[in-house]
C-alpha cells in the first residue's frame, strides 16, 4: 500500500478560510522612534506583505507616521496557522488579509507607536480606527495608483 498525500482543501471565500485559521503569534520585526525638530506631519501609511506556506499565513504590516515632534515606524505581523493545507484564489486570500490579517495586527501597531511616543515624552499620535473597506491589497506588479 502506498501512502497518498491528501489534496489541499479548496477554499472559496474568506469566511471559510477564517474557520480554518487560528491566530498563533504576533511577531515584531522593527520598532523605531525619534524626535524631529519641526518635522513635517505625515499621515499613517501601512505597507502590507503576505508570507504563505503550507500551514502558515503571515500578514506583515509596516506602519509609519510622523507628527507632534516625532517620527515612528513599527513593523509587525500576525501569524495564522491553518488546520489543514488549502488552495484558495488570490481574491480570497486578499480579502482575508484585508478583513482579518491587517485587523489582527493593527492594534499592536497602534500600541507600539503610542508607547514609543510616551517613552520620548511626546504627544501620542492618535491613529484612527480601521474599518472594513479601509484597507485594500494590491497584488505585486500592479500600480495602486492606476485608474480602474
Amino acid at each position: 500500500m502506498s501512502a497518498t498525500t491528501p489534496q489541499p482543501r479548496t477554499v472559496t471565500d474568506a469566511r471559510e478560510l477564517l474557520e480554518l485559521a487560528e491566530l498563533t503569534d504576533i511577531v515584531f520585526y522593527e520598532t523605531y522612534a525619534r524626535r524631529t525638530p519641526d518635522g513635517e506631519d505625515n499621515p499613517l501609511a501601512i505597507q502590507i506583505a503576505l508570507r504563505r506556506e503550507e500551514l502558515i499565513l503571515e500578514i506583515r504590516c509596516r506602519a509609519t507616521v510622523a507628527g507632534a515632534g516625532g517620527e515612528y515606524l513599527t513593523d509587525a505581523s500576525a501569524v495564522f496557522t491553518l488546520h489543514e493545507p488549502i488552495e484558495a484564489p488570490d481574491t480570497v486570500t486578499a480579502e482575508f488579509v484585508e478583513r482579518v490579517g491587517v485587523m489582527s495586527v493593527y492594534p499592536y501597531l497602534r500600541e507600539s507607536i503610542t508607547q514609543s511616543a510616551a517613552k520620548l515624552g511626546l504627544d501620542r499620535p492618535i491613529l484612527k480606527l480601521l474599518r472594513p473597506g479601509d484597507v485594500h491589497v494590491t497584488p505585486d506588479g500592479q500600480d495602486p495608483n492606476a485608474a480602474d
